[in-house]
């Protein structure tokens, strides 16, 4: 399973919300590992999951709202 076949885990399947919910953040979390050991660069990984998002047929509204909360992976981010 590559990393962008993790995305869909860490939004909401109702609201499409990014790490709204506990099990959510710890998918993103994951997926932001997954992405790193594939060696995906930053920008990549911001793209590929907007790009999911638009996919999903989402509001430019509410990508640019939640790409604010996938920017900031401390907020997802495990520490060991």
């Amino acid at each position: 399973m590559g990393w962008k076949d993790k995305i869909s885990g860490a939004f909401g399947v109702a609201d499409a919300k990014f790490a709204s919910h506990a099990i959510e953040a710890e998918r993103a979390a994951e997926l932001l590992e997954a992405a790193s050991k594939e060696g995906v660069g930053f920008a990549d990984y911001l793209s590929g999951i907007e790009d999911w998002l638009k996919s999903k047929g989402c509001r430019q509204e509410h990508i640019d709202q939640e790409m604010v909360k996938v920017k900031d992976v401390s907020s997802y981010l495990k520490h060991d």
